[in-house]
């Protein structure tokens, strides 16, 4: 699910915002601030709902959809979304027919489903994985992602998608 120009990386941040009614206005704010000074926020920190300038500073800037990084950033959801369409595996939620494997301590996770494996490296070390039946890499986020033979390498902060013979 993407939200709010999530497929762009928008920069603006989205904000609760609301325009009820004086006392509902008022209840809502002061439920904010509550809400929020339960996870150590302070009371002056949170946005007001009923405030306009929240509403405002929630809107998305479409033009930046054209431009560096987000133009990246949206080729490669276009990218996901064709190749989700391509491998119906991959729209196959049957927990049975899903592996994963992943190490907590290092940051990383590994998911395969029928001959698609997606691997991302989290850590703060690269990681290097054997692949015994790679067949090519579908997707990478990087220019350091390589598959070599039966090894992948993924630098930190990185995902590949790989095909699996």
């Amino acid at each position: 699910m993407l939200f709010q120009g999530e497929e762009w990386g928008a920069s603006s941040p989205f904000q609760y915002f609301t325009d009820h009614d004086a006392e509902l206005g008022r209840l809502v704010s002061e439920g904010r601030k509550k809400e929020f000074a339960a996870f150590g926020w302070n009371r002056d920190d949170v946005p007001d709902p009923q405030d306009e300038q929240t509403f405002l500073r929630s809107k998305l800037s479409w033009n930046e959809q054209s431009q560096s990084p987000h133009a990246e950033m949206l080729d490669w959801y276009r990218k996901l979304i064709a190749l989700r369409k391509s491998h119906p595996e991959l729209t196959n939620g049957s927990l049975e027919e899903t592996q994963v494997e992943y190490s907590e301590d290092e940051k990383w996770l590994v998911l395969r489903r029928s001959s698609i494996e997606v691997a991302i490296n989290l850590g703060s070390h690269p990681l290097k994985r054997q692949i015994s039946t790679a067949s090519g890499m579908l997707m990478a986020s990087g220019n350091g992602v390589r598959l070599e033979e039966s090894s992948l390498t993924l630098p930190q902060d990185s995902v590949a998608i790989i095909k699996l013979q």
